[in-house]
C-alpha cells in the first residue's frame, strides 16, 4: 500500500470508510448478542424517550361452570413500565498535518481503524453495566452522570422484595448466600425459579432458565464448561453416566461485567454469575442511531483551516432498560 501522506482526502476518507463497515462486521458485541438483550430500532423523530411494558398478565387455568352459568371472567393484571431516554455516544480523532507528512502511517491506521469499534464497545458496556449494577438502582458512570438502573418496581434488578402489581406479595432473585458457581449453587438458582418466579397476580408460572452468564474469570467458565460437557456425572468418577445439563443452557463470557463504572478491572466482581431465561427476558435495547461516521471533505469544518487536521467522528444513540427481575437470578459469588 503507498504511504498516507500519498494520498488525497478523498482517497484516505474512502479507505477509512471501508474499514470502519469492516470493523463494524467484525466484532463480537457478546451482550448485545447474548440472547438475554431484546434488540429494537427507533424510528426517527418519534422523541427521546420509550416506554417499555411487561406483558399483561392473565389468570394462567380455567374455573369450574356450573350447567347453566355463566363463565368467570378472566383476570387481567397490567405489569410494570419503564422510561428509558436515548443518549448519544461519540468519539472524535485527529489526522494531523505533521503525522500525514511524517510517514506516521501505523498511528494513523491505529487511530482511525479503532473509530469503528469505540461505539460498539461502549453499546456491549453500557448492556454489561446493567449486570455490573444489578444490585443498585442507579451508579455513576464514567462521564459522571447519574444512570439509573431500576426496574419498574424502582428496585434494583436484583432484590429479595420485588414487587407484583396484582398482589402484596413479594419475590426474590437473589441466590441465597451468594455462594460461588457450581453444580449445587446452580441447583439453588434453578429452586429459585421453581419457587420464587409468579406473574402479578401471585400465581406460579412455569419459566425454564436457558442462560448462564459468567463473568471472564477462568475458575468460573471452567467451572461451567466442566459442567455442561462433562461425560459423567460430575460429582462421581462413572463414566458413561447422562449429563443432564450437556445441552441445557447457553453460557455467555462477558469480559465487561467485572469493572468498574470507569472501565477498570474490579475484582470484587469477578465471581459474578447470573441465571437466566431469554425467553422471557425484558431487558430492552432500541437504537436511534446505528454506530456511524462522520468524514471530512476539503473546504468543510472536517478539515480545519488554521491546523489542517483531517478530522473523523463516529458516534451513535440508543436506550436501554429492564422492566422487571423475574427472569433473571444473581450471585455476587463471594459467600457474603
Amino acid at each position: 500500500m503507498a504511504n498516507i501522506s500519498t494520498y488525497s482526502l478523498p482517497q484516505f476518507t474512502d479507505l477509512v470508510d471501508r474499514s470502519f463497515i469492516d470493523g463494524l462486521d467484525s466484532l463480537p458485541q457478546i451482550m448485545k448478542n447474548s440472547g438475554i438483550v431484546i434488540s429494537g430500532t427507533k424510528p426517527m423523530h418519534t422523541g427521546e424517550f420509550t416506554r417499555f411494558a411487561e406483558r399483561l398478565h392473565r389468570n394462567q387455568y380455567a374455573a369450574v361452570r356450573d350447567e347453566g352459568a355463566v363463565s368467570t371472567q378472566a383476570t387481567i393484571q397490567y405489569g410494570y413500565e419503564k422510561d428509558a431516554e436515548q443518549q448519544t455516544v461519540s468519539l472524535e480523532v485527529s489526522i494531523t498535518k505533521r503525522m500525514r507528512v511524517a510517514g506516521k502511517d501505523q498511528d494513523i491506521l491505529d487511530q482511525v481503524t479503532n473509530l469503528s469499534e469505540v461505539c460498539p464497545n461502549t453499546l456491549d458496556l453500557d448492556l454489561a453495566h446493567r449486570l455490573t449494577f444489578a444490585f443498585a438502582t442507579s451508579y455513576t458512570n464514567r462521564d459522571w452522570d447519574t444512570v439509573d438502573v431500576s426496574t419498574g418496581d424502582s428496585l434494583a434488578v436484583i432484590s429479595d422484595s420485588h414487587t407484583l402489581t396484582g398482589s402484596a406479595t413479594t419475590y426474590s432473585n437473589q441466590i441465597t448466600g451468594n455462594p460461588q458457581f457450581s453444580k449445587g449453587s446452580l441447583e439453588n438458582a434453578e429452586q429459585l425459579f421453581a419457587e420464587e418466579t409468579y406473574n402479578n397476580l401471585w400465581e406460579k408460572m412455569e419459566m425454564m432458565a436457558d442462560t448462564i452468564i459468567t463473568t471472564d474469570d477462568p475458575n468460573s467458565v471452567n467451572q461451567v464448561r466442566e459442567l455442561m460437557n462433562a461425560t459423567a456425572d460430575v460429582s462421581t468418577d462413572n463414566s458413561g453416566t447422562f449429563n443432564v445439563y450437556g445441552n441445557k443452557y447457553t453460557h455467555i463470557v462477558s469480559g465487561r461485567i467485572a469493572t468498574t463504572a470507569a472501565w477498570a478491572v474490579d475484582t470484587s466482581k469477578r465471581k459474578y454469575w447470573f441465571l437466566a431465561c431469554a425467553k422471557a427476558s425484558d431487558f430492552n435495547l432500541e437504537v436511534l442511531e446505528a454506530p456511524y461516521l462522520k468524514t471530512p471533505t476539503d473546504g468543510n469544518n472536517g478539515e480545519e483551516f488554521s491546523s489542517e487536521n483531517w478530522n473523523y467522528l463516529s458516534a451513535s444513540t440508543y436506550a436501554m432498560a429492564i422492566v422487571t427481575g423475574r427472569w433473571i437470578k444473581w450471585s455476587q459469588g463471594n459467600w457474603a
